[in-house]
């Protein structure tokens, strides 16, 4: 037998140059909805009649006459802002004894961040996707999985409701990652971009398709299993679509399908249980994700199967 061998002259360690780690690539909610920031954690924002401004008042002023007078009401909507937060402890003994590539610290800062941001993510999610949300919702009546059905006019069909209901072309879209495979199969579309240069459905293309600025993809997962059992994991934007006039950016006396109410940034504090001999590191966001315009919103209810 060969002297010395492999394992007398090589001892197995960790690799300084890879680790294995997972999470979501990317988060939509604040592409969907602008994160505003508030000066208080709960308060009341401004809401226009929207009657009053459509109305057709103005008229032929006689003269002598101080002619037609019009008027608007004001009225006000409440919000709150939650602080949501995720701590992770991490003893000094971690620290110490880490081997290269491992940096506790750091991770521990980006794992709890991450859990908010998730959570902030599925807050959307559920908003953007909910039932009695938004004054326009309806079921397509051929499930887009379906090479019979007309996408693209049950999304037209959902843009008039939205023009109809405020004076403005809905902007983004928002689509769950089911629905984005089924689209890239979808017979109609592939007809109309079969003459495109890649004859390949992109974010850029879809968008121009269905005449919107902006087409978001929820490719989000979450664990959808409690701790302790096999885990099961679920897209957090379902099969659905929606359809929505969000400003580009906030500002005063304009229609918004919603936003991201936020009182103070989103922050991680840092801080020592000496009795534990552990630094502490907690992400910690205020916010409340609000539909500040129901009728600026329009949803299509599982689009596919």
């Amino acid at each position: 037998m060969a002297a010395p061998t492999r394992t007398q002259v090589h001892l197995d360690t960790a690799m300084t140059n890879l680790s294995i780690a997972y999470r979501n690539a990317n988060y939509i909610a604040e592409q969907i909805f602008p994160v505003v920031p508030v000066n208080h954690q709960s308060d009341k924002y401004f809401v226009f009649d929207k009657a009053s401004w459509f109305r057709n008042e103005a008229g032929l002023r006689a003269p002598g006459t101080r002619g037609p007078e019009v008027e608007y009401s004001v009225s006000s909507a409440t919000y709150s802002c939650t602080p949501i937060s995720a701590t992770k402890v991490v003893p000094d003994e971690i620290v110490d004894n880490a081997d290269n590539p491992l940096r506790p610290r750091r991770e521990a800062v980006e794992f709890a961040t991450d859990k908010v941001l998730l959570y902030l993510e599925n807050e959307v999610a559920s908003l953007v996707f909910g039932d009695g949300v938004w004054s326009g919702s309806s079921t397509p009546g051929t499930n887009w999985s379906d090479s019979s059905a007309d996408p693209l006019g049950d999304v037209e069909a959902a843009r008039e409701a939205i023009v109809k209901a405020i004076g403005r072309e809905p902007n983004v879209m928002v689509i769950g990652r089911e629905v984005w495979t089924a689209l890239k199969q979808h017979s109609q579309i592939q007809d109309r971009i079969k003459h495109t240069t890649l004859g390949v459905l992109t974010t850029q293309l879809a968008a121009q398709l269905f005449e919107v600025d902006r087409l978001l993809i929820g490719n989000a997962i979450i664990t959808s299993t409690p701790e302790g059992q096999s885990a099961t994991y679920s897209y957090v934007w379902g099969k659905n679509c929606w359809l929505g006039w969000v400003p580009p950016n906030p500002g005063l006396m304009s229609p918004a399908a919603g936003y991201i109410l936020a009182w103070k940034n989103r922050r991680v504090y840092r801080f020592r249980r000496e009795e534990e001999l552990a630094d502490v590191y907690r992400c910690e966001m205020h916010f409340d994700v609000v539909a500040t315009s129901p009728d600026a919103g329009y949803l299509l209810k599982s689009v596919v199967s």
